[in-house]
């Protein structure tokens, strides 16, 4: 099995703020709850900005999702949930409902996938 690289940089070449959530392999999440995928979010990048985000296991597939304040997003065929707010969550575990809320803070966002064994990270421009 090839490797890919133990971070992955996200750079803001738009010229407005991104939001970026992304997808990484984790197998506490396989012990968890049996799927292998932890989903995290968000990335706050001003224009200009690089972060940098750790591959744990330095799987050559890593996956990411943005979105920007005027409408852009960067999608992709790789279903996963985000929320809104700042969140961490295995891609296999359900929605936990407390005080008998129904109300699922979650919703399905397509990812793209990136190839870090090629690439070094993701550079988003307009």
């Amino acid at each position: 099995m090839s490797t890919g690289r133990s971070d992955v940089t996200f750079t803001n070449s738009y010229g407005q703020k991104i939001y970026v959530a992304y997808m990484r392999r984790d197998f506490n999440c396989q012990s968890e709850c049996g799927d292998i995928w932890d989903v995290l979010g968000w990335i706050n990048l001003e224009p200009g900005e690089t972060q940098t985000r750790a591959n744990p296991t330095n799987n050559r597939w890593y996956y990411y999702y943005a979105e920007s304040g005027d409408g852009a997003v960067w999608a992709g065929p790789y279903p996963a949930e985000v929320t809104q707010s700042r969140f961490e969550k295995c891609t296999c575990l359900g929605v936990i409902q407390q005080n008998g809320s129904a109300t699922n803070p979650y919703h399905t966002v397509g990812f793209r996938e990136l190839d870090s064994q090629t690439y070094s990270g993701v550079n988003f421009v307009p």
